[in-house]
């Protein structure tokens, strides 16, 4: 198992402003050589640019991205958390930031409504000597 996670909401953002920069900048311009008055409209395009650029770079949002792979057989104990189809799976993983193995890291399982029960017989039956608790855990 694999989990490759980032906030994708920080891109849109960045080529929202990025774009509406592009767009509206000339436009101001040209309003501009209208009414001179307006040259003061620019500041809003030039701030959304500026914005942009200071959101930094493709490879500087790559970099804060969070990528950890599990083996999900590693499973110490399975979690099902109460009156939802959510089944946690405790699986120690390596925290290169520590450098060593953390014993809790509970891994997500997110069924389709009514799937809990197929899904919790699947690990079931792959994983026998687990232990299986009803608890809550964190939730994100």
């Amino acid at each position: 198992m694999e989990i490759h996670s980032w906030e994708p909401r920080e891109l849109s953002g960045k080529a929202f402003l990025k774009w509406a920069a592009i767009i509206l900048l000339p436009v101001v311009g040209v309003l501009a050589l209208f009414e001179p008055a307006l040259i003061i409209a620019g500041i809003g395009p030039l701030g959304m640019g500026l914005m942009a650029l200071q959101a930094g770079s493709q490879q500087a949002k790559q970099d804060s991205s969070n990528h950890r792979s599990f083996y999900w057989p590693d499973t110490n104990k399975i979690y099902l958390y109460p009156k939802r189809d959510v089944i946690g799976l405790n699986i120690p993983w390596y925290d290169s930031d520590e450098g060593k193995i953390m014993p809790k890291g509970i891994m997500r399982v997110y069924c389709k409504k009514g799937e809990r029960e197929e899904v919790l017989n699947f690990f079931k039956a792959k994983l026998p000597d687990v232990e299986v608790v009803e608890e809550k855990f964190h939730l994100r």
